[in-house]
């Protein structure tokens, strides 16, 4: 029996093919009716607990209260048949066909999401790698780098997305187990909810710019608070108005938000090519842009080059995990693949690029060096340009809390708050302004957690299941289900999971607490942290696989009066 309200997401699939036939199901009809209660009617889903060896799916109207517990969950559920089954699951859950009319995802599309989500990340990145010490070619070989490694991981998870139609939770059900997916599930939700937070308090940030540059009387707005909380008055009255103004483009569906991305992918370029043009004309050419040379300051250059490479790849590690979340409603695998490479490889290199060009430029013209590009900003004599620019940077803040945070977050928790934009309420509780002041941030070494999950979801997949995945069980929650394990989760998955922390631990703990002294071999490793994350999790997870005893999996094939709950 599954347990009491434990998250639908997290059920497991496989497929015989990608081009399933899939067929609406009338509401309230023969073909949602089985044994094993499970009854369908006009509505809205309701989850009950009934006894120890069924459940009950009612709803509105039903004055059925469970005696052991009377809360009642209700979830909007929707019904499709795949390849001969019926499953019941919510909508943003279910499967997106390929024939769908929702499938309008093209090349530029794609492009527009990543430049939407990672320009202005990147920009810093490399920015940031300059301050440290690389010099511009080496800065801008490490974030070219970093990109090429991670494009390679997003465009094999977004190729299972567009392949199947399914996103991130459902996905994870394959290798997790049904109930098991909740460990890669939450895992992402956590990095989600901290990022948007972070994302809002420097959208704040440049809505102050623009409203100095309005009102330069804004830049004296009187400050209540004490210096402990890590934030004036005016950045937080911004940092909530910045919020609310952001609000209602949660409400657009993922289909819709390719409109967006299209119009960033536009913006974004002009004020890039701007920003370029006035650095190298103000610094007087390339040359003494790239003429410094790298400077560690004692520290070792290849570690400082390593960091950079890990730098450029720990922005994009969560969107190895759910791009799928997005891909599934793209034209072809095809599309999704060559888009995410040549967009991740390139345009956000080129992000870089700008990002050191301008660094170096300041460095030279008014000899300060700094990443952030709101400083930059209030070097220039003209407010008019500090607006604009301080809007851009807005722009890319909304932008990657829409797509890469918010949305995510979304699809992960929807059975548990379906109808509550859980991410930006959590995300206040954050404190952002204390994360973003915090030198020993926990953010930077989140990738720990988020490497290996994503490593064995490739490797159970392109391995294991040789790309092969059966989509009815992926809804489906018994114990016959081809994706049940043990009670629903797979021991091999969550071992693998622990053990692949397990090299990065002492990194990460000099992370979180830079008084700790670790030897020289462990900061290398940690420099590394998502090249050898995902290795040691896709490798401990095949060994695991293939030593361990496995259970014996029914694959039986449902029939077409069979109903599948994603519960």
């Amino acid at each position: 029996m599954a347990p009491l309200f434990f998250p639908a997401f997290l059920a497991p699939s496989n497929s015989n093919s990608a081009n399933a036939i899939f067929t609406r199901v009338r509401p309230g009809g023969e073909a949602c009716q089985r044994a094993n209660p499970c009854k369908r009617t006009h509505g809205t889903l309701v989850r009950s607990h009934i006894d120890s060896e069924a459940q009950e799916l009612a709803y509105p109207g039903s004055q059925y209260s469970s005696p052991m517990l009377p809360l009642r969950v209700r979830i909007p559920c929707k019904a499709v048949q795949i390849d001969g089954s019926t499953v019941i699951d919510q909508p943003d859950l279910l499967p997106v066909p390929s024939d769908s009319e929702e499938r309008k995802w093209n090349s530029a599309h794609i492009a527009g999401y990543w430049v939407a989500i990672s320009f202005g990340t990147q920009y810093q990145i490399a920015s940031t790698a300059v301050v440290a010490g690389l010099s511009p070619g080496a800065a801008i070989g490490a974030v070219f780098l970093g990109n090429f490694l991670i494009s390679l991981a997003c465009a094999a998870t977004g190729w299972i997305g567009a392949t199947y139609g399914i996103n991130f939770p459902v996905l994870a059900r394959a290798s997790f187990g049904v109930y098991g997916n909740t460990i890669p599930v939450l895992a992402r939700a956590v990095s989600g909810v901290a990022w948007f937070g972070l994302n809002t308090y420097q959208g704040g940030q440049c809505l102050q710019a623009m409203l100095g540059a309005i009102f330069p009387s804004f830049k004296h707005f009187k400050n209540h608070l004490p210096a402990s909380a890590h934030v004036t008055s005016s950045e937080l009255l911004c940092f909530f108005i910045f919020y609310i103004i952001q609000l209602p483009l949660l409400y657009v569906h993922i289909t819709k938000l390719r409109h967006f991305f299209t119009f960033k992918f536009i913006i974004m370029p002009i004020f890039g090519i701007t920003l370029f043009g006035w650095a190298v004309g103000r610094a007087h050419g390339f040359g003494p842009l790239f003429s410094q040379k790298t400077n560690t300051h004692g520290s070792p250059i290849a570690l400082i080059f390593l960091s950079g490479v890990s730098s450029a790849i720990a922005g994009e590690t969560t969107m190895a995990l759910n791009v799928s979340d997005f891909t599934r409603y793209a034209k072809s695998p095809r599309v999704v693949v060559c888009a995410t490479i040549l967009s991740m490889s390139i345009f956000l290199t080129l992000a870089a690029i700008l990002g050191v060009v301008v660094t170096s430029a300041v460095q030279v013209i008014y000899g300060i060096s700094t990443w952030n590009p709101l400083q930059v900003g209030e070097l220039w004599d003209s407010r008019a340009a500090q607006f604009f620019a301080a809007f851009c940077w807005a722009l890319s803040a909304i932008g990657s809390n829409v797509a890469a945070n918010s949305t995510a977050v979304g699809n992960d928790l929807a059975i548990l708050f379906p109808r509550y934009y859980i991410c930006a309420l959590v995300a206040l509780a954050t404190c952002p302004w204390i994360i973003q002041n915090s030198a020993n941030s926990f953010t930077g070494g989140y990738t720990i957690f988020l490497a290996p999950l994503c490593g064995i979801m490739l490797a159970d997949y392109y391995i294991l299941q040789r790309k092969h995945l059966h989509l009815p069980a992926l809804y489906h929650c018994e114990s016959f289900s081809r994706y049940w394990f043990t009670y629903g989760v797979n021991w091999r998955a969550v071992l693998a999971f622990i053990l692949a922390l397990v090299p990065n631990l002492p990194g990460f703990a000099a992370k979180i607490n830079t008084g700790i002294d670790i030897p020289v071999g462990a900061k290398y490793i940690f420099a590394l942290v998502w090249p050898v994350g995902i290795f040691v999790g896709g490798v401990c997870y095949l060994l695991l696989s293939a030593c361990g005893r496995k259970e014996k999996q029914n694959l039986k094939t449902l029939q077409g009066d069979d109903v599948t709950c994603g519960s």
